[in-house]
């Protein structure tokens, strides 16, 4: 985001400065001044420089070179008109914020330095760079308004434009801030949802474990049961009827008796149902 505010500043103020060269080209051919071309020149720079910025990914490089090259044009500039007395050194100022604007880091830092070692040398320095602080001589105090009155408004264009950005971007992070909110909102519902749910998985466990500890005690009683039971059939019950059985074949060695027969079959039916009883609860 940061970097597509940065490219989103320089291109807007490539256009105003554009505006700008445009104007002082017009004013050049109006009252035939000497630096005509050299305004043609810039112009043709900074429209090079816009539509190289929609071809590059990162402008800083773009940017660092422009604010490079603009240096001797402004000293330029600086001696021909009027220096301190002109409109460059506001110029000067609103170069340095749109260093500020369109560069960070070392590269910042760099661009700064130079810019100020510049208007040092310029203010401070002009024996050295046989460039007067101030030459009104070479002014026209109506030229000279009407440069100040232009560029005035370019900078309440460019403040107000930077103002509209700002609102929007700050519009853009509420609307994301009441998604975040609402997402946020969502996400503590789910939350309490789940913690419900682990509450009620968690006693289904707990109950579901004596549920098995009752059905496993029911299992150990049933199978008490089942082994007295068997015991039973097979001693109590199984035991008389082996007598009842020897019994009836010794008096069917004796005499043959049909009912006696019939009460032997039927032992045996009984003694091989227990038998099978027997077997079952093994």
């Amino acid at each position: 985001m940061k970097g597509t505010l940065e490219k989103t500043i320089f291109r807007f103020t490539l256009i105003l400065a554009i505006v700008y060269q445009l104007y002082q080209v017009v004013n050049g051919l109006l009252s035939a001044a000497t630096t005509t071309l050299l305004n043609t020149s810039i112009t043709l720079l900074f429209g090079i420089i816009f539509v190289l910025s929609f071809k590059v990914r990162n402008i800083k490089y773009l940017a660092f070179f422009l604010h490079l090259a603009l240096i001797p044009i402004l000293i330029h500039f600086w001696k021909n008109f009027g220096g301190l007395a002109g409109t460059v050194p506001l110029i000067l100022f609103v170069y340095a914020s749109w260093i500020i604007l369109t560069l960070r880091g070392w590269l910042q830092i760099i661009m700064l330095g130079i810019y100020l070692i510049v208007f040092i040398a310029l203010t401070e320095f002009p024996s050295l760079t046989g460039i007067p602080v101030a030459n009104p001589e070479k002014l026209s105090l109506l030229q000279l308004s009407i440069d100040y009155f232009v560029v005035a408004l370019i900078l309440m264009t460019f403040l107000m434009y930077l103002k509209n950005k700002f609102l929007a971007y700050r519009k853009r992070i509420e609307h994301r801030h009441e998604q975040l909110q609402k997402l946020t909102e969502t996400l503590l519902k789910q939350t309490d949802k789940l913690q419900y749910s682990q509450e009620e998985i968690r006693s289904i466990n707990e109950n579901l474990e004596q549920i098995i500890e009752q059905r496993i005690k029911k299992i150990e009683e049933r199978n008490v049961q089942l082994e007295e039971y068997a015991f039973i059939n097979a001693h109590l019950v199984r035991g008389p009827l082996c007598r009842i059985l020897g019994l009836a074949v010794l008096m069917e060695q004796e005499k043959a008796n049909p009912q006696l027969a019939a009460v032997h079959e039927k032992a045996q039916q009984v003694d091989a149902i227990i038998r099978r009883i027997n077997e079952i609860t093994r």
